[in-house]
């Protein structure tokens, strides 16, 4: 167990009393047992608090941080403050993860010495009706960095900006100053998946679906759009757009193809 890398699985708290137990028991019984879990309760209002605290005291390898409500990136933030783990892994707190995942997660990177490891999702709701937004990628990629990686999964049409389907080496966001962009309450994703792209030298391809996501509605992607939402959007915008002028990469095609989608 000393020679294997430790997992830091970083879990986001907010008001999921009914579905907090599946999530965490789901890291819980993973065949790859080297893990730390770090639950982040961001001012639950609801049970979510007492259930964190009630994991801390079943598995010694879970703690728990209690904040007042930040929103996701303060809260993903918090927990990347506490993680000690060689890889990065961030998990919904509604969702789940197939009991083998961190094992195959961890034997691709070692193997392959991958900064950056992506791999499929399945979506569900829990009163059965149809899902439009899919997970599965399409296409085969060989290792590469992360830009060539991400260029190629935009003119394929194969891109999600999910962390959650994203595997990451510590050391590459410690390197690269990589956090979130706390100002943001939604979209905070395009543009800490694209700033882990942009910095990953080498980045594989895990063709396994490992991760089932939840839709459910008074969710931030479900909820109402309004005007905290278009200032969010506008504040990713504005990071990606300067982010791709410091690479250098203005009127690379996968630079604008990204910050045009990223208007929309």
């Amino acid at each position: 167990m000393k020679n294997q890398p430790l997992v830091s699985v970083i879990i986001p708290v907010y008001n999921v009393e009914e579905y907090l137990r599946e999530c965490v028991d789901s890291v819980i019984n993973q065949t790859y047992k080297n893990t730390e879990i770090i639950l982040v309760n961001d001012g639950s209002t609801d049970s979510s608090g007492k259930i964190c605290d009630e994991y801390v005291k079943k598995d010694g390898r879970i703690t728990v941080v209690h904040q007042n409500n930040g929103g996701p990136s303060k809260t993903r933030n918090t927990g990347l403050k506490n993680a000690n783990g060689n890889y990065i892994y961030f998990l919904d707190s509604d969702d789940f993860i197939e009991s083998n995942a961190l094992e195959l997660l961890v034997n691709t990177a070692e193997s392959n010495e991958a900064d950056l490891v992506f791999f499929d999702a399945h979506s569900f709701t829990d009163d059965g009706s149809n899902i439009k937004q899919g997970y599965t990628i399409k296409c085969d990629y060989n290792s590469k960095n992360g830009y060539e990686i991400l260029t190629e999964l935009h003119k394929n049409k194969d891109y999600h900006c999910a962390i959650y389907l994203l595997f990451i080496k510590h050391q590459l966001l410690i390197d690269n100053k990589i956090s979130f962009l706390e100002s943001a309450y939604c979209s905070e994703d395009m543009l800490f998946t694209y700033q882990v792209y942009c910095s990953a030298n080498k980045t594989v391809q895990c063709k396994n679906t490992l991760y089932h996501r939840r839709y459910r509605s008074g969710s931030i992607v479900t909820s109402k759009k309004s005007e905290r939402h278009f200032r969010s959007c506008r504040d990713v915008y504005n990071e990606i757009r300067d982010y791709s002028e410091k690479l250098g990469k203005t009127g690379d095609y996968m630079a604008t193809e990204y910050t045009v989608r990223c208007a929309f």
